[in-house]
């Protein structure tokens, strides 16, 4: 490692192409400071086809306005529109709008802007209105003015650094209102990190429960497919009695039914998936508020704990069922594949044991002909030798008889055929 005559480090080599992308991570999403009061307003819009779709409307909107564009890859950028703070932001699933009116008359979004967003891509699923208080007893007078006291949550953050109130029920057009008070001594940036904190618990919470009617979908899927889990295994357990499906129907219906179950976990996964980081992001908020109660509230952390851990629990157990089919739907196929192995391994025995009973009945018909043509061998044989007898008795008068002489030899054509018959047998055997 040496410097240069400025004093600075030398190039050290070449740089791995993903080094700037993943310096920038802890950079890529900025806190906005807020100075109190203001009134924010942030929705996450859902659904996009194209995730650069959401960059490319925004990119049109800023040529349009005026404002220098963002570059590519951006996920978040900044711009002043009517007065009001805009802050764009791309995540993976959705993409955020925050606005901050500044001033203490808590006005609406400027009707503009109000349309840009309506008109950028996906659909609302988070709306969120927040009105920014500078001071804990104004934000209180403000939310025992806007909710119910019996369905108020309401939570003293850091030690009496700030206040919350909401009762996070979604008002006409679907949003949900927060009211927070803030310390007179706080900075803009504090305040900032304060007011994302629960931004990201709205945005994140209903993005968990998007899981939840998938999971009341699953569950409906698994108990119907559970169903006739059971009721295929109890017929393949009943025994081979006569009117039983074979085990290849058996097996076919079995392998529908766990095509069917992976096209489930296949569909759902990923949704279960997406819901716990959510989940745990919303945890992780939730803590760093280090809230107490105040008066006899429920706190935003117990609050959600007690109505959203449940849904989130739904989602779990649905998961969880549809794992248990998945491996259920297995061991009862690996059964049934046995039972086909042990059914196919014994008619391959009985055809082994038709085929040596075939080879035998060959073998003794093949010992029956070789005896016969031993004696057919033998036949001609002995034919040949009168043949050449009875010239012999022409040539040489005192010659015994031809048939005296074949009659003596016959004995030994027979002996010597059969046992040349059976050297020829012995070698060919060798030979195999």
């Amino acid at each position: 490692m040496t410097l240069d005559e400025s004093g600075e480090l030398g190039s050290l080599g070449q740089a791995h192409p993903l080094q700037r992308r993943l310096s920038d991570e802890l950079h890529a999403r900025p806190t906005l400071p807020v100075a109190a009061p203001a009134r924010i307003f942030h929705v996450a819009r859902h659904g996009a086809a194209d995730p650069a779709e959401d960059l490319g409307y925004l990119v049109v909107l800023c040529e349009a306005l005026g404002i220098e564009p963002p570059r590519s890859r951006t996920r978040q950028f900044r711009f002043t529109l009517d007065g009001a703070t805009v802050k764009w932001e791309r995540y993976t699933e959705f993409c955020a709008w925050t606005v901050i009116v500044p001033g203490p008359e808590m006005g609406p979004m400027p009707d503009g802007l109000r349309a840009q967003i309506e008109k950028a891509p996906g659909l609302n699923l988070v709306v969120v209105d927040l009105q920014l208080h500078l001071g804990t007893v104004a934000a209180e007078a403000a939310a025992m003015s806007y909710f119910d006291p019996a369905n108020l949550v309401a939570s003293n953050l850091g030690n009496g650094r700030a206040e919350i109130w909401s009762d996070f029920r979604a008002g006409a057009e679907g949003e949900v209102k927060l009211v927070l008070g803030v310390r007179e001594d706080l900075v803009p940036r504090t305040v900032g990190n304060v007011v994302q904190r629960f931004l990201d618990i709205e945005t994140y919470r209903m993005m968990a429960l998007l899981a939840l009617p998938v999971a009341q979908q699953v569950n409906q899927r698994t108990t119907a497919l559970d169903r006739k889990l059971a009721e295929l295994t109890a017929t393949f357990a009943a025994g081979t009695d006569e009117g039983r499906p074979g085990d290849a129907v058996l097996l076919d219906q079995l392998g529908a039914i766990a095509a069917e179950v992976e096209h489930l976990v296949a569909e759902s996964a990923w949704r279960f998936g997406a819901a716990r980081a959510y989940y745990a992001l919303v945890e992780d908020r939730i803590a760093d508020n280090k809230e107490t109660p105040i008066g006899g509230f429920e706190t935003v952390g117990f609050f959600m704990n007690r109505r959203l851990t449940p849904a989130m629990r739904t989602c779990e157990s649905a998961a969880a069922r549809q794992e248990s089919l998945s491996q259920r739907v297995a061991r009862s196929s690996q059964i049934l594949r046995a039972r086909v192995e042990i059914a196919l391994q014994a008619q391959n025995q009985a055809l082994l044991r038709s085929m040596e009973q075939r080879a035998g009945l060959q073998l003794r018909l093949q010992e029956t002909v070789e005896g016969l043509s031993v004696v057919a061998i033998s036949y001609y044989l002995v034919g040949l030798i009168g043949y050449f007898l009875k010239g012999a008795e022409e040539v040489v008068p005192d010659l015994p008889h031809s048939t005296v002489l074949v009659g003596a030899l016959l004995p030994l054509v027979v002996a010597l055929v059969f046992f040349g018959s059976r050297r020829i047998r012995k070698r060919l055997h060798k030979g195999h």
